[in-house]
């Protein structure tokens, strides 16, 4: 996904002046002495150019969601180094006193693989504590054609500590005291099989897991606001300001996922129905865009 971070600012436009202050003597003397290189004069506008643009930029970091990323799409091997930054990087950097290694940053876009998923992905909802409510709801608002739960192998504990050993476990749970809850990648592959999409209450933690196994999970993420939360949400809570911090601390986990996720905001859904049918069409819609996939992440 596209990480860029740029400097700007008080910095850059301090940088500028001094530049254009220091290019002036310097424009002028190249008018009379004839032995001076034009080649000085035009890598001085350019220098000039790109500070303007770095003044420019804002200087705020953001992981955007996947209806606002710009990515650079690698179709060979994501671990090639990348020559081109590299290149750039040492011979605009050979100088530590130069005025670009000064005043500009150059950070790399990380490079992402696109993945077409032609099978019904599984489904993630994020904060998960809405995932169990909304795939209830799902299933009951007519949903059993196109999605089904994921439904997990029960296992003693002694089973539990030996299957951990032995294959991957996508997610799991301590049922009682000796029983545990256990979703594998089978799991999920059996709902896909059928033509469904899996629903699934694991959290965005498992996702890492999935695509190790080429398993592409579509990420609905519900924003949540501090207004109307009692009325807007299909289930109840004790306390809105905690639950808003839970939620907005699970947006935080979303930075750390190496694929895109959807983003519901508050406006776009103004009940607990209403919600329902905005994640199925999120759903749908997801579905028939590219996976895009950042390597360095997995």
């Amino acid at each position: 996904m596209q990480k860029l971070v740029c400097r700007g600012g008080r910095e850059e436009n301090e940088s500028l002046r001094n530049l254009k202050n220091s290019l002036q003597p310097e424009e002028s003397s190249l008018s009379t002495d004839p032995k001076s290189s034009p080649r000085m004069s035009r890598a001085s506008v350019f220098i000039t150019q790109i500070l303007q643009f770095v003044s420019r930029v804002d200087n705020k970091y953001k992981r955007m969601n996947s209806s606002e990323r710009v990515r650079i799409v690698s179709s060979g091997n994501p671990s090639l180094p990348r020559p081109g930054f590299e290149t750039l990087r040492q011979e605009d950097c050979a100088d530590p006193y130069s005025d670009v290694s000064r005043s500009v940053n150059l950070v790399p876009y990380s490079l992402v693989n696109p993945q077409r998923v032609q099978r019904k992905r599984p489904v993630l909802i994020s904060p998960n504590s809405l995932a169990r409510t909304i795939i209830q709801k799902i299933l009951n608002m007519g949903g059993a054609m196109d999605f089904n739960i994921c439904k997990p192998d029960v296992l003693t504990k002694e089973e539990f500590l030996m299957r951990q050993r032995i294959e991957p476990i996508i997610s799991s749970r301590e049922k009682n005291t000796n029983t545990y809850e256990v979703v594998s990648p089978e799991n999920i592959e059996a709902v896909a099989a059928k033509g469904k999409h899996c629903l699934m209450e694991a959290d965005v933690s498992c996702v890492k897991d999935l695509l190790r196994r080429e398993i592409y999970p579509i990420i609905i993420h519900i924003k949540i606001c501090d207004k109307n939360i009692r009325k807007k949400l299909p289930l109840r809570v004790d306390s809105e300001e905690e639950f808003v911090r839970v939620c907005r601390s699970r947006e935080r986990e979303l930075e750390s996922v190496p694929c895109l996720y959807a983003c519901l905001e508050p406006e776009e859904w103004a009940g607990p129905d209403d919600l329902i049918r905005v994640v199925k069409d999120r759903i749908q819609e997801e579905q028939r865009k590219t996976v895009w996939v950042e390597q360095d992440l997995l």
